[in-house]
């Protein structure tokens, strides 16, 4: 923990400024969606403070209170805009993007030599990232991670695998490099309340979701072969003319 406290703040001491621009305009209900680089890592409502997950269309703020729960609340109902708004004119710091900071030090890295926490480093520059909700145990994981595998690092995009079911780790790691599809995953413990919080209301594994890395949904559904396609373009219409795009390429 002290270790994590630690990168944070060396991140956030490098990184101040890094997502203020007092040159553009005031963010608002209407543009808020257009400028996620501003949104906050935590919102407020009333007395209650928690962190944003995503904001969604139709001016909804889905925030996870903690031990009171997750809600999906009015954007006007915080004080979400109004932190936005300090993080563009440079008054409050923001360390990374929203999901690459909450996300990226609870992974484990499936292609090293031995079970470890993937590198930080591996996720805050990530464009966006191929959510993958599924059970590594189930008769059907093989053929989704086939069906996923060449998607991979598509224009630095990131996949990470959510396991659902009871998996130690390391037999985990173990299956994904049977499988020969060693990307990230959430570390078993921390899985299932990560499925819950991510996954909207009603969709249930195993499913996908492409997302920014400030957390916005690109893309979200239920798992199904001919997904891929689809999920395919989307990952070219919203990264693959991204700077990030050429980096992403090298590492393949």
């Amino acid at each position: 923990m002290h270790k994590l406290i630690a990168l944070l703040l060396i991140l956030s001491a490098a990184s101040h400024g890094l997502a203020a621009d007092a040159h553009i305009a005031v963010v608002t209900d209407a543009n808020l969606l257009a400028n996620e680089r501003f949104w906050p890592y935590q919102v407020a409502q009333g007395d209650s403070v928690g962190v944003l997950i995503r904001v969604e269309t139709g001016g909804v703020a889905r925030i996870d209170f903690g031990r009171d729960g997750l809600r999906d609340v009015p954007v006007d109902q915080t004080d979400l805009l109004e932190r936005a708004n300090r993080i563009r004119s440079g008054e409050l710091e923001k360390a990374a993007p929203n999901f690459a900071l909450a996300l990226g030090p609870r992974l484990a890295d499936s292609a090293g030599d031995a079970l470890r926490a993937l590198p930080f480093e591996n996720t805050s520059g990530r464009p966006g990232f191929v959510c993958v909700f599924a059970d590594p145990a189930a008769e059907s994981f093989p053929a989704l991670a086939a069906s996923l595998a060449p998607l991979r690092e598509r224009h630095g995009v990131m996949t990470i695998l959510f396991p659902q079911g009871e998996h130690s780790d390391a037999k985990l790691r173990d299956r994904l490099r049977e499988l020969g599809w060693q990307v990230p995953f959430v570390f078993d413990h921390l899985s299932e309340p990560y499925t819950r919080t991510l996954l909207p209301t009603g969709t249930r594994p195993p499913a996908v979701i492409l997302q920014t890395n400030e957390g916005r949904v690109l893309l979200e559904s239920a798992w199904r072969p001919d997904l891929v396609p689809e999920l395919t373009l989307a990952l070219d219409r919203a990264f693959g003319a991204t700077p990030a795009a050429s980096a992403g390429a090298d590492r393949k």
